[in-house]
């Protein structure tokens, strides 16, 4: 099976911005060491979520690797001409050769007030702008340079985006941190709806899960605590660091998500809840996400969930 680290490029106490954005490039290095097959990150605007140009941050991923692919788990295409993105991600295939990965999504990705002040008016259907971004991309246009494309992925947390998924041929990630419980209806809708496309001849399933894993259980609560203050931010401008969760000792503890929104425990408690997933879903892939302030501890949570699930065999995909 193969393995996608999906960094949402969180900001974390005086790391900031910016030491958010280096630490996303670094994780992208340590996930290619650790074997993975991908590194996806997020588009998401606002002051704890640091990355609003996921292409600026593919493009230093994939300069600071040499072999996983890089790429955006889903660019917001409602708020975009889909030109321009097509030109971006062709621009970005052209640099890197069969490495660039184009995840497409409809959002929200940004609290309301934000999501409307990137809305423009007279914005053709999400459906119209799928249909626009394939015909750049496959057959390209006096615009657009000749050159392999991209491999375009739908990420969707419902069955509206298993269905488009489907219909356009394209490979799937169901966003299954937006669920508490398993949604095994979704992905089997996209499998048996699916209709093969210029990019896709067969269905093909991601399942993008977030994992709070550590071999201490007081981090495992930890971690979980921070999920519940990204929740609920109030007037932060960051989420706690480490050492400020250290600090507050069991104050800092919370519940946090419930059910399969997060799979949290230590290694053998995880490695269950994974097990109960890929059994549910039989996935081709899967991708991984943390909210974790411990640089060291985002690695350590990859590094476990690689020796969780098999290696995947190469198929060129």
């Amino acid at each position: 099976m193969k393995l996608t680290a999906f960094d949402q490029v969180p900001v974390f106490g005086a790391t900031g911005p910016a030491g958010a954005a280096r630490e996303s490039v670094r994780l992208a290095v340590a996930a290619e060491r650790l074997g993975y097959d991908r590194f996806w990150i997020a588009e998401h605007h606002g002051a704890t979520g640091g990355c609003g140009s996921p292409e600026v941050l593919v493009t230093a991923a994939a300069a600071a690797t040499s072999t996983i692919r890089v790429g955006a788990a889903s660019v917001l295409l409602p708020h975009y001409a889909p030109l321009k993105v097509a030109t971006t991600f062709n621009l970005l295939e052209r640099l890197y050769p069969g490495r660039i990965d184009l995840g497409i999504g409809r959002g929200p990705g940004a609290v309301e007030t934000v999501t409307r002040l990137l809305a423009r008016e007279g914005e053709a259907p999400y459906h119209e702008k799928i249909e626009h971004l394939l015909a750049y991309v496959t057959a390209g246009t006096d615009l657009l340079p000749d050159s392999s494309p991209p491999q375009l992925w739908l990420t969707g947390a419902g069955l509206g985006g298993a269905h488009l998924a489907a219909r356009y041929g394209l490979p799937f990630c169901l966003a299954q941190f937006a669920h508490g419980t398993l949604r095994p209806e979704i992905v089997e809708l996209y499998r048996e709806s699916f209709r093969p496309g210029p990019l896709g001849a067969t269905p093909r399933v991601s399942i993008a899960v977030r994992v709070a894993c550590a071999d201490d259980p007081q981090d495992v609560r930890l971690l979980r605590s921070v999920l519940a203050w990204a929740a609920a931010p109030a007037d932060r401008r960051t989420l706690p660091s480490w050492k400020e969760l250290r600090a507050l000792g069991p104050a800092a503890s919370s519940p946090g998500p419930d059910g399969m929104s997060l799979l949290a425990g230590v290694p053998a408690e995880v490695a269950e809840q994974l097990g109960v997933l890929i059994a549910a879903y039989a996935p081709d892939e899967l991708a991984v996400t943390t909210v974790c302030p411990d640089f060291g501890l985002r690695v350590r949570t990859l590094e476990l969930v690689r020796t969780m699930v098999p290696a995947a065999q190469d198929s060129g995909c």
